[in-house]
């Protein structure tokens, strides 16, 4: 009998961590970029947390690269990218593609378009594709 009331009490704690983990899960962000440079010129793509370096990506022209993650759970997720255009790649910028702000709904696609006049951006909140920033700029 004692055997059977503690297997049932754990059992109870498991479930309800599973369900507490389920409730306080947030759903996937995702970060999406396009290059979209002419004369078929090359993007880099670098992207960074405090946590997490998603590494150096060079996409071709029209190429796409994207990432997911789950905001953490302090509530400061940040993403900072440096986009830099080829051949030589002196031409960049570095901005924070995606900063935690708990008055928005989570789990939306950021996507940023690199284009020859600089870096375009559109979500949920911001349906319609604008420049976002400049190229050679630090943010």
């Amino acid at each position: 009998m004692k055997n059977t009331s503690f297997f049932l009490f754990v059992l109870t704690l498991c479930m309800i961590g599973n369900v507490g983990a389920n409730i306080f899960q947030r759903a996937n962000t995702t970060l999406l970029f396009v290059n979209g440079l002419r004369y078929k010129k090359w993007l880099k793509v670098h992207c960074k947390s405090g946590n997490n370096d998603m590494g150096v990506h060079y996409l071709k022209q029209e190429g796409i690269y994207y990432f997911s993650f789950h905001d953490n759970f302090m509530g400061n997720t940040l993403f900072w990218c440096t986009l830099s255009k080829g051949p030589d790649y002196k031409i960049s910028s570095k901005f924070d593609a995606y900063v935690e702000d708990n008055r928005e709904l989570h789990g939306d696609t950021y996507s940023y378009i690199a284009k020859d006049d600089g870096i375009y951006h559109q979500n949920r909140v911001y349906p319609k594709l604008h420049k976002k920033f400049d190229w050679n700029r630090r943010y």
